[in-house]
């Protein structure tokens, strides 16, 4: 079950910035110390730590259901680019478990 109070106080996140936050995940180790910080350095925009894993998280949830056959992940545009089309390609990020 998804919490709703989650997704309503989630912060704006624009394409650029999920970009920014998929380069930062393949590039910070799960185990890093400091992962969160850094992800969020290199995102920007203001986002925190806090911020950088609450949207981890969801999109971590989105992807689970997708995969169980699940609903489709919320097409809210603050939590888009982890798949879809862009300039003609397809992105599609593989979620680490």
């Amino acid at each position: 079950m998804v919490d709703r109070s989650i997704m309503a106080a989630a912060p704006v996140w624009s394409e650029s910035e999920n970009e920014r936050f998929e380069r930062a995940l393949a590039t910070h180790d799960r185990d890093e110390p400091g992962r969160w910080d850094r992800v969020a350095a290199a995102v920007g925009g203001g986002k925190t730590a806090d911020d950088v894993r609450r949207h981890y998280d969801q999109l971590d949830v989105d992807v689970r259901n997708i995969e169980a056959g699940g609903a489709q992940a919320n097409s809210n545009s603050n939590r888009g680019g982890t798949a879809g089309s862009s300039g003609g390609r397809t992105n599609i990020l593989v979620w680490p478990h």
